[in-house]
């Protein structure tokens, strides 16, 4: 299965600092940081670690250097066994909705527009509705494809919390969330800052507002007693 292809051949040249044999399949482990603008790409979309392959066979992955050694335990060999499990059932899904549905909806749609041009004056009408049964089919078997490679995914995660017991995964799920977090509030202070000024900016526009509420309800009241002292005289 073909998964970040260009990411892949980044590091043609360069030795990983772990290589994890699977059967057939290996897996090779990297630094984000080894390669100019990588780090930058994958981590402004969230990702500390990227999976990348061309052959499904030979995979690399890249990490964040210090993401990885906080949570090296959910990349290790036993772990890696169960996604590449996992890569290689949603490769097959992805082959099958192509072989047996994508394809002959296709093949089918294409044969019909071709003769639709021998009916006429109907012709055109026959060919924009089956073309239309096409899309339709297609967002149909599509949405079916991504709920059997979630269920698939669902599985995987499964698999990874019986491998490390259920508080052996909360444990590596909470030191991940806690070093993404750290790192993403290192990363940009200053919107931080800029946050707590606006918010303190905030409050005074409040204090300010609540002053002249505080005042306002102190002249109704002095109005209302003017008038009760004329009344009575």
């Amino acid at each position: 299965m073909r998964i970040n292809p260009k990411l892949y051949h980044v590091a043609d040249e360069v030795t990983p600092f772990e290589t994890q044999n699977i059967g057939e399949k290996k897996i090779e482990l990297f630094y984000m940081d080894d390669f100019e603008g990588v780090k930058e790409e994958f981590i402004n979309k969230g990702q500390f670690a990227a999976w990348s392959s061309e052959d499904g066979i030979n995979y690399r992955i890249f990490f964040e250097k210090g993401y990885y050694e906080v949570t090296k335990t959910l990349y290790s060999e036993k772990i890696n066994t169960i996604w590449v499990s996992f890569w290689d059932k949603t490769d097959s899904i992805s082959k099958k909705f192509s072989r047996y549905i994508l394809f002959p909806i296709m093949g089918v749609s294409i044969l019909v527009c071709l003769l639709s041009g021998l009916i006429k004056p109907y012709g055109n009408y026959i060919a924009i509705g089956v073309l239309v049964l096409a899309f339709i089919a297609m967002i149909v078997c599509n949405t079916m494809t991504k709920k059997k490679i979630m269920e698939e995914n669902n599985n995987s995660r499964k698999q990874i919390v019986d491998a490390l017991g259920q508080k052996g995964f909360d444990d590596l799920i909470s030191k991940q969330k806690e070093y993404m977090d750290e790192y993403y509030n290192n990363l940009y202070p200053e919107e931080e800052v800029e946050d707590v000024e606006e918010t303190e900016e905030t409050k005074e526009v409040e204090t300010v507002e609540e002053v002249k509420e505080e005042t306002t309800v102190e002249e109704e009241t002095v109005v209302e007693e003017k008038q009760e002292e004329k009344v009575g005289e």
